[in-house]
């Protein structure tokens, strides 16, 4: 479980003023302008110029221009004064005593010996490499044995202590905290349980005025739109969200639980390196048989757990707690639950859904807090109201969110990408439902001869053999999964569906959404529901009563109200549960687990903290300078890997039959010769490639942690071993431009497909080039939509039959993308599934979820 807080911040003192702030990193592609926002008109003032000033931001930019107005509603983030941050306290102190920078190490080796030791090292295994004799007569550390090791670690600062509390649970008749305000333990007989916590507003100070997070970091709502009319919102950190801005003015085993603060910007808060988020609490797990009913005596033991776990917020909430922020300014602040990260069944709890109505594509009326606790104390008190039944209540009648200031409940449960999408609808219901109208060997066949694509995993034996799935397997299945649907699909709107789930599922994985994305979305769902139907009259599935179908509802408010969901998701904390439960456990000795692993969790933030200070000391706090990216999206390649190849060669094993001849229409075409005294000839020798790797324009959707390089690959078949096979030619297919002013229009136009069947750098006695080139043959231009599936068809080009092919310099390379073959009805010949799908199949589509970014330009085309 995750649980994020907003550390809400206030100014008692005077308006805060609209200004321009530093963006976060995975903004660094939009210019920002700064512009009054009207409190009695609800948008941008139009009486005077929106933007008061322009920053300078790199060239790049000028892709997605944005237009941000900061809340002057009333006061927010006032500053009361200067204060001194854990950092710069701990370099007061060691220069007042004159000590080392890597104090209490004597020095950078010695330091960094600790660092090897604390994590990769057990604690028998550190005593005995200390005591080796090489250790005590040449390293000589200052620490001699493992006992004296952590005894200098322990002087390490550290993040906030443990504490142990007992827990215990007595059965039906006397709940656990069974009181309403739910703080008394019962201790009369039962179960006795531990319960291991930290004080959360001790974290939260900690991560507010870590300085390794300034400039990252956020103390203010705003509201970002694409136009400086103000007529397109964008939606991506939590900040730009419509929960934050209406905060302001609102009045209102181990189970192992995770807190974040979310005025971090989601670009740093997806590093695990950065431990942005830290485990706050191991609530006990039980079978607790004392109680009739198990199942309810856990969610009791969980709510109780839960609510001395997050006790120090609520006065903190309501009277707000001054802390040192990471500018070193102390500002009051109001930690908030802001998200509560959980998956099924927990987000059923919404909205007053009947059971039997979660299929249908209707809104239904959300379930509203203070009803929700009145409803739960009158059924505690024997009145017994008929909602409690109706709304689906369960009779835990202390929930850990009844006294939680300025927190809805219903408001903060996030949908849920990982659980909802990748492993709930598609894993489990269409995945399903599709291969039982299939048949299993015949979607295998077809995953079988799925042609190669840079990051794409193939599936050598098919998916119905595949036990164990993950994330990363189910995103995998969705870039390929419609092609290998089609032409075996029953029906049409099975198709369709599928077209329309995958584009639902795509558009929420967005770490950018405006006004625009989100309608997109809206439609996405309401053409799913539209064809869904299907499903049933063909007898795979028997109703849409599933809550994850009516998950889907809610995603579009969640968006708007709380940013994208690509920072409130699941994948995160399943990442942390490695690095704090399962790596913290294998270092214990299995007995009394918990003390152990919270020591070792104690040493291991010791470590990271002080490794983030000398990082601030030593002036390293903001991250190396990136070289610039080539104006001309070059290849980064500059020696080839295979020389001499002759054309006889790149003809037979290429498939470059028209190499001379095309080569002698770029050569005059582009008069790198001068005169032209050399003519290319079957006789000429040229150095050629096996892959390069070209630069990628950035993407508006996906700016955080893209990689804007991509490698483009072109080789022949290669003989290995004796006991290995060949590996199978590869000629990628890439995007490329012909046409700069219909580039403009935005989708493909302007783009031509073409397939790299030869990259090689020109000879210095035909010319001069700077690029390599690449000979290639061409698809026809993309006319043919198909609206069944919701791609485009390519066809191959041709002269007299032949391959219409050409030269073309590498930085006309625009974007690797994916056909595949449109496959027959009849079952799939066994020569594709050897890697020859690419020569001999004739009509292809163009994979519309490949990758983002071509996605992204189908929904641009139109």
């Amino acid at each position: 479980m995750h649980y994020v807080s907003d550390a809400g911040i206030d100014n008692q003192d005077k308006p805060y003023a609209a200004q321009v702030e530093d963006m976060p990193d995975n903004e660094e592609y939009c210019p920002r302008y700064a512009c009054e926002y009207n409190d009695a008109l609800g948008h941008m003032d139009t009486q005077r110029p929106y933007a008061a000033w322009v920053e300078d931001m790199p060239d790049d930019e000028e892709y997605f221009p944005c237009y941000a107005c900061e809340y002057d509603e009333g006061p927010v983030a006032n500053v009361l004064g200067k204060g001194e941050t854990a950092f710069n306290k701990m370099k007061k102190v060691q220069d007042s005593l004159r000590g080392s920078t890597y104090s209490p190490f004597e020095d950078r080796d010695e330091w960094e010996l600790a660092q090897w030791l604390i994590n990769n090292v057990n604690q028998q295994a550190t005593d005995e490499f200390l005591k080796l004799q090489v250790m005590r007569s040449r390293i000589r550390p200052s620490y001699r044995s493992n006992y004296k090791f952590m005894k200098t670690i322990d002087q390490l600062l550290t993040s906030p202590k443990w504490k142990c509390e007992l827990v215990h649970a007595h059965g039906d008749d006397e709940d656990i905290g069974n009181d309403w305000g739910g703080d008394e333990d019962h201790t009369v007989g039962g179960e006795e349980m531990e319960l291991w916590v930290r004080n959360l507003v001790a974290c939260i100070t900690e991560l507010i005025g870590n300085p390794a997070f300034h400039g990252d970091i956020a103390y203010a709502p705003e509201k970002v739109y694409t136009d400086c009319q103000g007529s397109t919102q964008r939606y991506d950190e939590m900040w730009t969200g419509d929960w934050w801005w209406e905060m302001q003015v609102s009045d209102k085993n181990t189970w192992p639980v995770y807190l974040s603060i979310r005025n971090l910007a989601k670009e740093v808060c997806r590093q695990p390196s950065r431990h942005t988020s830290m485990l706050v609490g191991y609530l006990p797990v039980s079978k607790l048989e004392s109680f009739d009913d198990n199942l309810i005596g856990q969610h009791r033991l969980f709510h109780y757990c839960m609510r001395r776990m997050v006790q120090p917020l609520v006065d903190a909430g309501r009277k707000g707690v001054e802390m040192v922020c990471a500018d070193r300014k102390i500002r009051r602040v109001f930690p908030i639950l802001a998200a509560y990260i959980r998956d099924h069944p927990k987000q059923c709890l919404v909205c007053l859904v009947p059971a039997k109505e979660r299929g249908v594509n209707t809104p239904f009326q959300p379930h509203d807090q203070t009803h929700t606790t009145r409803t739960l104390h009158a059924q505690a008190g024997g009145l017994y109201p008929p909602e409690f039944v109706a709304q689906g209540l369960q009779p835990i009648f202390s929930p850990f969110w009844a006294n939680l200031p300025h927190a809805d409940i219903f408001t903060v449960i996030t949908s849920n990408i990982l659980h909802q999408l990748h492993q709930g609808i598609f894993k489990d219901h269409f995945k399903k439902w599709c291969i039982a109208l299939v048949g299993k060997q015949n979607f295998d066949a077809r995953f079988r001869a799925m042609p190669a694509f840079s990051g794409l995993c193939h599936f050598k034996e098919g998916i119905s053999k595949v036990k164990q799935w993950t994330g990363t397997d189910h995103k995998q299945v969705q870039r390929i999964f419609l092609a290998a649907l089609v032409g075996t699909a029953p029906h049409p709107d099975v198709i369709k569906a599928g077209c329309n789930l995958l584009d639902f599922i795509y558009l929420t994985q967005y770490q950018l959404h405006t006004d625009r994305t989100l309608v997109a979305l809206q439609q996405a769902l309401d053409s799913f529901h539209a064809v869904k139907d299907i499903f049933i009259n063909l007898g795979c599935q028997e109703h849409f009563n599933v809550p994850k179908i009516h998950s889907l509802q809610h995603y579009v408010e969640t968006i708007r109200s709380l940013g994208s969901l690509d920072g409130l998701n699941t994948e995160t904390s399943e990442r942390l549960h490695i690095d704090f439960v399962k790596k913290a456990y294998s270092a214990s000795n299995r007995r009394d687990y918990l003390v152990q692993m919270t020591r070792w969790l104690q040493h291991q933030e010791a470590i990271i903290w002080f490794s983030s200070y000398l990082t601030w000391h030593l002036g390293n706090i903001q991250p190396e300078p990136q070289p610039a990216d080539d104006c001309d999206r070059s290849d980064k390649s500059d020696r080839p890997q295979f020389l001499r190849r002759t054309v006889q060669y790149l003809q037979q094993k290429h498939g470059a039959v028209h190499f001379v001849h095309a080569l002698q229409d770029f050569l005059c075409s582009t008069q790198t010769n001068g005169c032209q005294s050399f003519q290319p000839n079957i006789n000429d020798c040229f150095s050629c490639f096996s892959n390069i790797v070209i630069q990628l324009p950035p993407h508006e959707h996906c700016m955080a942690n893209q990689n804007l390089s991509a490698r483009i690959r072109s080789h022949p078949q290669r003989d290995n071993r004796p006991r290995k096979p060949p590996t199978p030619a590869r000629f990628d297919t890439v995007l490329t431009l012909f046409d700069k002013e219909l580039l403009q229009c935005g989708g493909f136009h302007g783009l031509c497909i073409a397939e790299i069947r030869v990259i090689f750098k020109l000879p210095g006695h035909l010319g001069n080039y700077l690029h390599p080139l690449a000979y290639v043959h061409w698809f026809k231009p993309l006319t043919h939509f198909d609206r069944s599936v919701g791609m485009f068809h390519a066809t191959r080009s041709t002269q007299q039959r032949l391959p219409n092919a050409s030269i073309i310099p590498v930085h006309h390379l625009v974007q690797p993308c994916h056909l595949i073959p449109r496959f027959p009805n009849v079952a799939i010949n066994p020569h594709w599934t050897q890697g020859h799908a690419m020569t001999d199949a004739n009509v292809f589509y163009l994979n519309k979820y490949i990758d983002f970014s071509i996605f992204d330009w189908y929904q641009n085309h139109f």
